[in-house]
C-alpha cells in the first residue's frame, strides 16, 4: 500500500522529469506567494502582541524578547521569499535555464521554515509545553507545497530530529515528554502520508496532461495524414476520372466523354431548340493500311488524324471524340446544315493535305476520310443520339458513293 506513495505509478522520460521539476517549482512559488503574505500578517500580529505583553509584564517567567526576534525573523524570511518570487517572475523567460538556482533558494526557505518551527516549539516547552509551532509549520510545508520523497524526508528528518533531540533539554516532565514523542511520531506519519497523496496526485495529473497532449498531437497528426490521404485519393480519383474520359491512343476525348459533354450541354434544357450538327468521320480503307503497313503505323495514323480533327474545333461549343477503331465523332452547337458541311469539308481537306501515303486505297494515293453529317434542333441527349444515327447514315452514303467525300442529312426533331 505504502509503495504507491513512495514511487510514482508511471515512468517518465528525462525531459518529462525536468519539465515536472520546473512546473513544480513554478507551482510552489505561486502557492508560496499567498502563503507568505498570510504568514507576514500573522507574525506581525504576534510581534505586536509580544511587544504589548513585554511592556505590560504579563508573565515574568519567560523573556518575550526572544519570541519577538523569532517573529521578526519569520517576517523577514517571507519578505525575502516574496522578493525572490518577484525576481522569478521577472526572469520567467530565462527561468527554464536557471530554475535550479531558484529551486535551491526555495529549498533553503523550506528548511528554514520547518527549523524555525522546531526552535520555537523547544522554547515553548519552558512556558507552554506545546508543540503547535512545529505542527503548524510542518503541516503547512506538507500540504501547501509539493516535494519529492527524498526532499520531504530530509525536511522531516531535520526538523523532527532537532525537536526530538532538543525536547529532553527543554521539557523537564517525563510524562509530557513521552506524550510528545508518541503524539509527534503519529503526527509525522499521517502528515507524511497526506503529503505523499497530494504529491502523487499532482504528478499523476501532470502525466495525464502529457498523455492527453500526446493523444491530441497524434490525433492532429492522424487528421493531417488522413487529409493528405484524402487529397491524394481525390487527386487520384480526379486523374482516373480524367483518364476514363480520354482515349488512351489518341489522347482526345472518348465516346464516354462525348456522351457526358452532350448531356451537360443539353440535359438541363438550357440549350433547348439549339441547332446541333453531328459528324461521323471514318478513315478510308484503314484495314488494308493497317494490315500492310503494320499496327504501329496504323496507330500513328489514327493519332495524327485525331489531332487534325481535334485541332479544327473552335471554342467549347464544338467537341470531337474518338468512337473507336478508325471512327470519330464531332458535335457542333449552334451549327446548321451549311455549317456542318463547311466544317466537314474543312476536316476532310486538312486530312488529305497531310499527304500520308496509302498504297492500298482505291480512291487516293494518300490517307482520306469519309464523313457523314446531320444537323437539326436538339434539346436533350436523345436528340443527339438521333442526330448521331442520321450522321451514321450519311457516312454510309458517303462510303457507298465512292469515299473521300461528305454526305449531309438534315434532321427533323
Amino acid at each position: 500500500m505504502l509503495d504507491r506513495l513512495i514511487s510514482l505509478p508511471f515512468t517518465m522520460t528525462g525531459e518529462e522529469r525536468r519539465e515536472l521539476h520546473i512546473l513544480t517549482l513554478k507551482e510552489n512559488i505561486s502557492r508560496g506567494k499567498l502563503f507568505a503574505k498570510i504568514i507576514i500578517g500573522i507574525e506581525s500580529a504576534l510581534a505586536v502582541t509580544d511587544l504589548a505583553a513585554s511592556f505590560t509584564k504579563i508573565h515574568d517567567s519567560f523573556h518575550f524578547s526572544f519570541y519577538f526576534i523569532m517573529y521578526v525573523f519569520m517576517i523577514g524570511l517571507n519578505v525575502a521569499f516574496l522578493l525572490g518570487a518577484a525576481a522569478y517572475e521577472r526572469d520567467a523567460k530565462q527561468v527554464e535555464g536557471r530554475y535550479r538556482l531558484y529551486e535551491k533558494l526555495f529549498i533553503v526557505y523550506a528548511y528554514t521554515f520547518v527549523i524555525w518551527g522546531s526552535v520555537v516549539t523547544l522554547s515553548d516547552q519552558r512556558l507552554y509545553g506545546q508543540v503547535m509551532a512545529f505542527v503548524i509549520n510542518l503541516v503547512s510545508i506538507s500540504v501547501i507545497f509539493y516535494f519529492n520523497n527524498k526532499m520531504m524526508l530530509c525536511l522531516y528528518g531535520v526538523s523532527a530530529g532537532l525537536l526530538y533531540i532538543g525536547l529532553p533539554l527543554f521539557q523537564s516532565s517525563s510524562n509530557v515528554l513521552i506524550g510528545h514523542y508518541i503524539n509527534l511520531t503519529l503526527f509525522l506519519f499521517f502528515t507524511w502520508v497526506a503529503s505523499r497523496i497530494l504529491y502523487v496526485n499532482y504528478c499523476s495529473n501532470y502525466y495525464n496532461r502529457i498523455l492527453l497532449g500526446n493523444s491530441h498531437r497524434k490525433l492532429e497528426e492522424q487528421v493531417i495524414q488522413n487529409e493528405k490521404v484524402h487529397q491524394e485519393l481525390a487527386r487520384a480519383n480526379g486523374e482516373l476520372q480524367r483518364l476514363s474520359l480520354i482515349d488512351a491512343l489518341t489522347e482526345i476525348p472518348n465516346r464516354r466523354a462525348f456522351d457526358q459533354r452532350m448531356q451537360q450541354l443539353l440535359s438541363s434544357g438550357k440549350e433547348a431548340a439549339s441547332m446541333v450538327a453531328v459528324l461521323i468521320i471514318d478513315i478510308d480503307y484503314f484495314k488494308p493500311f493497317n494490315d500492310n503497313y503494320g499496327h504501329a503505323e496504323g496507330d500513328r495514323i489514327i493519332k495524327e488524324v485525331a489531332q487534325v480533327i481535334h485541332g479544327e474545333m473552335e471554342g467549347e461549343r464544338q467537341f470531337a471524340a474518338r468512337l473507336g477503331g478508325e471512327e470519330f465523332v464531332v458535335a457542333a452547337i449552334d451549327t446548321g446544315v451549311n455549317g456542318a458541311m463547311e466544317l466537314s469539308e474543312r476536316i476532310r481537306m486538312r486530312i488529305q493535305q497531310m499527304s500520308v501515303h496509302h498504297g492500298y486505297s482505291e480512291v487516293s494515293s494518300y490517307i482520306t476520310v469519309s464523313i457523314g453529317a446531320a444537323a437539326g434542333e436538339a434539346a436533350n441527349p436523345g436528340d443527339i443520339a438521333l442526330l448521331t444515327e442520321l450522321a451514321d447514315q450519311g457516312l454510309y452514303v458517303a462510303k457507298t458513293s465512292g469515299r473521300n467525300r461528305v454526305s449531309t442529312v438534315s434532321g427533323t426533331m
